[in-house]
């Protein structure tokens, strides 16, 4: 038979290849400090360390932090509720993963919190966001977006004298029963546009008592980050990922039932109890010795996402922001990711990114016409586009930023324009244009490909941003993802 033929599996008689894959155990680590809890304040910064034994193999995106939360009981005078951020990790200022010995620091996410709010909608497939769990108090598991719930419909019930053809009056007072559930609602009490797909903006407790959630935060929720890659590694040395965490108002706050106008800011110690990292170790004998001699005989290179990050705050009818970035930090940029925070940061507003205009309060006052006009991105001056970026142009809403980012978002939790322009970032992507529902190769894997803009000289990243009103002020927040290279060799290893 020609070796040119392709022959049916039936009666091939090819010899079989064994096939290694990975056996995932989970490894329970607490905290180096403070035994299995610690306690959130007003101010925050209060540190937990987990030390990954310098022995294993493991996998960092598999792994995560769990821990459960309640508050002091006791909220404010006049308010009802405990309402708790929920399309983000709110509990984490600062993220940061390095070697005990080498002290090469592999991941460092400032404003973690700001971060996974402004990238998971954008960055999370829709599919894997609605098989989320739907937390309650002391009910489910908290993962970083929450499914809605959708509308709340009562069965109707009818007179016995009409309840085979039921009056006008009778549909119309059922009709008026269905209700939209409040946990879907905006930070501002709008209702949101796709009820029965847009994740939820926050949990609400039971009235007049306190709010329990229990967290399970995947390691994978940390996007554009050596955590979020699904790969074994093996570093030869202790690793401490290091937690600051946050100030307990970009946690949660305090409200009655329409919270934009009754909101407080959260007064009472958040105690976060049974903190562990759930660490996924690799059991199979034949990886696990393979990683480690590669290791001990030569090494390997590999190629890590890393975040440069940068927080300006402007204020001004135009305002200017910048990035500088060189060589030194790696070969490409993969992406650049740009979102104007409200400047007004309590209550409901403590996560506020949108296009429109910025909130002076927590009862969401705004200040006339501060909304985003057009942007201009520049890189080393020149502009990357022929005119400005036009989400506006006089009266008319034109939402040009939307219509550029269309195509990746494509599967993304970001499912209509307004969802967008509320949740507004901005990003400046070289990768692979494929949109999030279809990414077919593994980005960072030097075996199929690096992708980005060339870093050949230093670059400056550049954004013009035009505003309706002098009075605008935002703080604006980029991130830059670079690959670098994580050389092992000879048992030791450095980033650069």
């Amino acid at each position: 038979m020609s070796e040119s033929n392709l022959i049916s599996k039936e009666i091939s008689q090819r010899k079989q290849k064994v096939l290694d894959h990975s056996d995932y155990r989970y490894l329970r680590i607490v905290q180096q400090n403070n035994g299995g809890g610690v306690t959130l304040d007003a101010n925050g910064g209060q540190e937990s360390v987990f030390q990954i034994p310098a022995s294993q193999v493991f996998n960092f995106s598999r792994s995560d932090f769990r821990y459960s939360e309640v508050q002091d009981a006791g909220a404010a005078a006049g308010t009802d509720y405990y309402y708790k951020f929920c399309d983000l990790v709110p509990h984490i200022q600062r993220l940061t993963v390095m070697t005990q010995k080498g002290q090469v620091l592999i991941c460092d996410i400032a404003d973690c919190h700001k971060y996974t709010n402004a990238i998971l909608r954008h960055e999370t497939r829709l599919d894997e966001m609605l098989t989320n769990d739907r937390p309650d108090d002391n009910t489910g598991i908290f993962e970083g977006l929450v499914p809605p719930d959708g509308y709340q419909i009562a069965m109707p019930t009818f007179a016995a004298a009409t309840d085979g053809d039921p009056t006008n009056a009778e549909i119309n007072a059922w009709a008026g029963t269905i209700a939209v559930s409040s946990s879907v609602k905006t930070a501002t009490n709008s209702d949101i546009t796709n009820k029965f797909i847009e994740p939820r903006y926050y949990i609400r407790g039971p009235a007049n008592a306190t709010l329990t959630i229990h967290n399970r935060i995947s390691l994978s929720l940390f996007k554009n980050t050596i955590l979020a890659m699904d790969k074994n590694r093996y570093f030869g040395d202790i690793v401490e990922i290091r937690i600051t965490w946050n100030k307990i108002t970009n946690v949660y706050f305090q409200a009655k039932a329409t919270p934009v106008a009754t909101a407080v800011n959260a007064t009472q110690p958040l105690h976060l109890s049974n903190l562990e990292l759930n660490l996924c170790v690799e059991n199979n004998p034949v990886i696990v010795q393979d990683m480690k001699t590669k290791f001990a005989n030569g090494g390997f290179v590999d190629y890590i996402p890393y975040l440069y990050s940068s927080k300006q705050n402007k204020s001004g009818a135009l305002q200017h922001i910048e990035m500088d970035i060189n060589r030194s930090q790696g070969s490409h940029i993969r992406k650049i990711i740009w979102f104007p925070s409200n400047v007004f940061e309590e209550g409901g507003m403590a996560y506020f990114h949108g296009l429109d205009p910025q909130k002076t309060d927590r009862a969401g006052t705004i200040v006339g016409n501060s909304f985003i006009t057009d942007f201009n991105p520049l890189i080393n001056g020149n502009p990357i586009y022929s005119s400005s970026v036009k989400q506006r142009a006089g009266t008319a809403i034109i939402n040009e930023p939307y219509n550029y980012q269309r195509r990746r978002l494509k599967g993304s939790c970001i499912s209509s324009v307004n969802d967008f322009n509320y949740n507004f970032t901005w990003y400046q992507d070289w990768t692979d244009p494929s949109p999030v529902w279809m990414k077919p190769l593994d980005k960072f894997d030097p075996d199929v490909y690096i992708d980005g803009y060339p870093l050949t000289e230093p670059v400056k990243y550049e954004l013009d941003i035009n505003f309706g009103a002098a009075g605008s002020s935002r703080n604006h927040y980029l991130y830059a993802v670079i690959p670098e290279d994580l050389n092992v060799l000879n048992g030791r290893f450095d980033r650069h």
